[in-house]
């Protein structure tokens, strides 16, 4: 099971600090939320990319989506993952089919599809009927 302890570091790594495409400086510049305006420091983003703590809000999750340039689910997902030890993620494997259905459930990371027969039970009853 891979370790989601650091998912939102690891997100702003992939995208911020030497050798990346975005400086930390760059970064903060451009992490602005467009709904609220709200932005993060040059200081709160190089605390992103060491891995520190720092005080997670909407606008503020907001701000590093716009920063990274990255949809604001996926940087929801990994600070849920980080923060909170919540995954988002399709636990029963569902074969996409021709209707587009996508099957993602938040879960503890150490729980199975097994785990979850009455979730399994829900999503079956939500596919259209052929």
């Amino acid at each position: 099971m891979p370790d989601h302890n650091d998912a939102l570091t690891r997100l702003v790594r992939e995208h911020v600090g030497e050798g990346r495409a975005l400086t930390i400086r760059a970064f903060a510049e451009r992490a602005i939320d467009p709904e609220t305006g709200t932005t993060i420091s040059k200081s709160t983003a190089g605390n992103l990319v060491q891995g520190s703590r720092i005080k997670i809000t909407p606008e503020v999750l907001g701000a590093i989506a716009a920063g990274l340039g990255r949809p604001l689910a996926e940087v929801q997902a990994a600070a849920m993952a980080q923060y909170v030890g919540i995954v988002v993620d399709d636990p029963f494997d569902t074969e996409p089919g021709d209707d587009d259905v996508v099957v993602r459930v938040a879960h503890d990371p150490s729980k199975s599809a097994d785990d979850m027969p009455t979730v399994r039970a829900f999503v079956e009853r939500q596919q259209p009927r052929s």
